[in-house]
């Protein structure tokens, strides 16, 4: 049985206690290295989490959507930058403010666990999805995406794709296009949409 934690309460109930923020797309919010003095909720839009090593190779290691939060409390550096992918509107909680938060609002911490809770859930399912074949990872990867997106259109180039699922993107494109031949996705205007669910579903049986 899976264990799953919920709270009665939402961040909406709270955001007051933050400072509202509009980030264009593209806009950086934080990078890599740069020293954690607060948490971020993400009240509307998409923001890509992303790393870059020695030898400046992109991964994209999170895709963030609406509702959750981003970022850390614990003053120390950041691993990764988080970057913008379309307009958003977030609510900055700096350590001071979260602090008064929980002292006011003890309830709170219940949304700190169940958010922690479910990105550990959905890293962990992301490093299962790695050890299989190239197709169930796409699959995998695509319908997380459909949540995140809320739709079934994905505005994500097929590099960006290839950096998130960690595959080359040659693979990336023969795959694309073997299902956009059976009508599984369509590609256009650099974006994927997925016009048949339950066949995409299918894909992750092999």
């Amino acid at each position: 049985m899976e264990l799953l934690i919920t709270s009665e309460y939402s961040w909406n109930d709270y955001l007051k206690y933050g400072k509202r923020l509009f980030y264009k797309k593209n806009s950086i919010i934080f990078q890599q290295g740069d020293v954690r003095n607060g948490f971020y909720y993400l009240f509307k839009g998409i923001i890509k989490i992303t790393s870059t090593n020695s030898r400046n190779d992109k991964r994209i290691l999170d895709i963030v959507g609406q509702g959750d939060l981003v970022g850390d409390t614990d003053s120390k550096p950041y691993f990764s930058s988080a970057v913008c992918h379309e307009d958003c509107i977030l609510y900055f909680f700096s350590k001071d403010d979260y602090e008064k938060l929980i002292y006011q609002h003890p309830e709170t911490t219940a949304l700190f666990f169940q958010s922690l809770f479910q990105k550990q859930r959905s890293l962990l399912n992301n490093l299962n999805a790695s050890s299989t074949g190239t197709e169930y990872q796409i699959a995998y990867s695509l319908l997380h995406l459909i949540n995140i997106y809320k739709g079934t259109d994905i505005n994500l180039t097929q590099q960006e794709l290839s950096q998130y699922v960690g595959l080359s993107r040659i693979t990336i494109y023969k795959i694309l296009k073997n299902w956009s031949s059976e009508h599984i996705i369509e590609l256009y205007n650099k974006k994927i949409s997925i016009k048949n669910i339950e066949l995409l579903k299918k894909k992750l049986l092999y």
